[in-house]
């Protein structure tokens, strides 16, 4: 809706005010007249209101002591400006010629008051005949401000002058005065109204560019999901986020692309979407339903309905029938991606099965081969001892020999044994021991105490930067685990053939993660080892390690304590660092 102005004014000016109009050739100006009672009583807000044109955008009241104290417009007024004059006559005579003609002793009047002079002074109490003495009291003389709108108002003056028996005279004054008012005010009021109209456009521009920004991070939000539940929840973020619907549901599709309605109630059933159709509108009629589809698929049906806004339903459809093939691609991504990760668990899973095969094969044979020569030896010792032919240095190597196949067999079950308790680790079970409180620093020097038996005495050089009242709620057995084999590793594989070593341990903590870092001196890695560290089964040497330590250490980092291990890559050494939240 443009600009439409209401101008109300007295009656007495409403010909002057409408031949102003007339000659601006204002279109969107229309002109209301109240009464003449010059405050008696004043015109109230409410009396205004009643004279308001349909649909005026804006008000100009022009008025003096008729307009009272009318304070503020009270609320539904549209913008409105008062012209409050000190004189009525000020609206079509300059203040100066007024005050001149008052100062002469003159009774002022317009043409609007002349047109109807005989009821003026019946409203004054002024009997006809009587008014003369009266008139003589307190005028000199009659003075019209002619503004030429009204031709009879010269002989309408000498007929009031007559009758008052007052000498007249007129003025011309024209239009000038109160057309350069309008033309002033009129000017204002319209560019008020185009900054009104501005600061909306200017709003509805921001809140369009923040509801766009808003569906786009919702958008991006949807598109980076790769979990079905995340998608569909992602979806009903959107939808709500747009369309602000009372009830809001999300129905799956079978693998034939049967939307399944199982749990939807009877009246949404009887409106459902045919196989050939994108869209239903709801029962209620204030929302809709739209078929999620993909390369002709169905993946499933929204269902918004009781929208805040049903008259703006069509194009909210519109707009959803837009998302819907963005929606379908984001769940057919999520879908693609869970088969995905089945495929590479079952291939992890065989990898797995694979490698822990090979690791008990090693063993398995050994043990094998070894009984079998026990039993071979055990054999023909026994046919020497029925041929009565067994010396006493064929017991002796019999019995030397037994002794180290038993020995070996041993060894390796023992060994066996390390790998099966080793791979039922690599799982770190949800049922996680209770947290307890414990100091780090005196963990890390009990684990190293733990581990002197292992090392030559100043082989290695232990360095630990930790605070000694560094306290956490924690689980000390996973700690212990961590340490335990990463100073293992060093010892084993990092100072393979090295007469010394030295390793250092840092932590740093604030008040929600705590930091830890790791770092020995000794051959380090390559960078196949660096990128398969944590792989289970993966070791750099395959005469005697399992390859489980540094998985069983990611496992217990990651998943029993919630944080993040990676493994560095410094000129010398290896270097681990450590995050967890505290």
């Amino acid at each position: 809706m443009g600009f439409r102005l209401g101008i109300l004014a007295c009656d007495l000016v409403r010909q002057e005010v409408q031949a102003c109009v007339l000659a601006e050739g204002w279109p969107d100006v229309q002109v209301a007249a109240f009464p003449a009672d010059c405050g008696r009583p004043p015109v109230d807000w409410e009396r205004l209101r009643a004279l308001l044109p349909e649909g005026c955008t804006a008000a100009l009241v022009l008025g003096s002591a008729c307009l009272g104290p009318a304070g503020e417009p009270p609320a539904g007024f549209p913008p409105t400006t008062v012209l409050r004059q000190e004189q009525c006559f000020h609206l079509v005579a300059g203040p100066s010629l007024v005050a001149q003609a008052l100062r002469q002793g003159a009774y002022l009047v317009t043409p609007g008051w002349l047109a109807d002079w005989r009821a003026h002074l019946d409203r004054m109490g002024f009997a006809q005949g009587q008014e003369a003495e009266t008139f003589q009291s307190f005028a000199r003389e009659l003075v019209l401000f002619d503004t030429g709108v009204d031709p009879a108002a010269p002989a309408l003056l000498e007929a009031f002058a007559q009758a008052v028996r007052i000498p007249a005279r007129r003025i011309p004054v024209g239009l000038d005065p109160l057309r350069l008012l309008l033309t002033r005010s009129v000017a204002g009021l319209r560019l008020a109204e185009e900054r009104r109209a501005w600061a909306a456009e200017r709003a509805g521009f921001l809140k369009e560019r923040a509801d766009q920004a808003l569906v786009q991070e919702q958008l991006a939000r949807l598109i980076q999901c790769m979990r079905e539940d995340e998608v569909l929840g992602a979806i009903e973020a959107l939808f709500r986020c747009l369309f602000a619907p009372g009830t809001f549901r999300f129905l799956g599709a079978d693998l034939a692309g049967r939307i399944i309605t199982s749990d939807l109630p009877a009246h949404y059933r009887e409106v459902l979407p045919g196989p050939d159709s994108e869209h239903a509108w709801t029962p209620s009629g204030e929302g809709f339903m739209v078929r999620i589809v993909h390369r002709g698929r169905a993946l499933g049906l929204v269902v918004v309905d009781r929208l805040a806004c049903p008259q703006y339903r069509e194009q909210y459809l519109n707009l959803a029938l837009n998302l819907a093939g963005v929606c379908g691609l984001a769940l057919e991504n999520a879908r693609t991606h869970r088969m995905l990760m089945d495929v590479e668990k079952v291939a992890a899973l065989g990898s797995m099965l694979a490698g822990i095969a090979h690791e008990f094969n090693t063993p398995i044979g050994v043990c094998l081969a070894a009984a079998s020569l026990l039993q071979e030896q055990t054999g023909r010792t026994l046919l020497a001892v029925s041929g009565r032919s067994l010396t006493q240095p064929g017991l002796r190597a019999y019995l030397e020999c037994a002794s180290q196949e038993a020995a070996l067999i041993r060894g390796n079950l023992e060994r066996l044994g390390t790998l099966i308790e080793r791979s039922r680790q690599l799982t770190i079970s949800d049922e996680a021991p209770s947290r307890r409180g414990f100091r780090l620093r005196a963990c890390i020097e009990e684990v190293i105490g733990s581990l002197a038996p292992l090392v030559p005495p100043g082989a290695v050089a232990f360095t630990v930067d930790c605070r000694e009242d560094l306290a956490l709620q924690s689980y000390p057995g996973a700690w212990t685990s961590i340490l335990t084999n990463l100073i293992a590793n060093s010892l084993r594989h990092g100072f393979k053939g090295r007469d010394r070593g030295s390793i250092g341990i840092a932590v740093k903590a604030d008040r929600d993660l705590l930091g830890l870092d790791y770092r020995d001196d000794g051959r380090g890695l390559s960078a196949e080892a660096q990128g398969r560290i944590f792989d289970p089964f993966f070791t750099t040497d395959h005469q005697h390690g399992t390859g489980l330590g540094m998985n069983l250490v990611f496992n217990l980092v990651t998943r029993r304590l919630g944080g993040s291990i990676v493994c560095g890559s410094p000129a010398c050494g290896v270097h681990f660092h450590i995050e967890v939240p505290i």
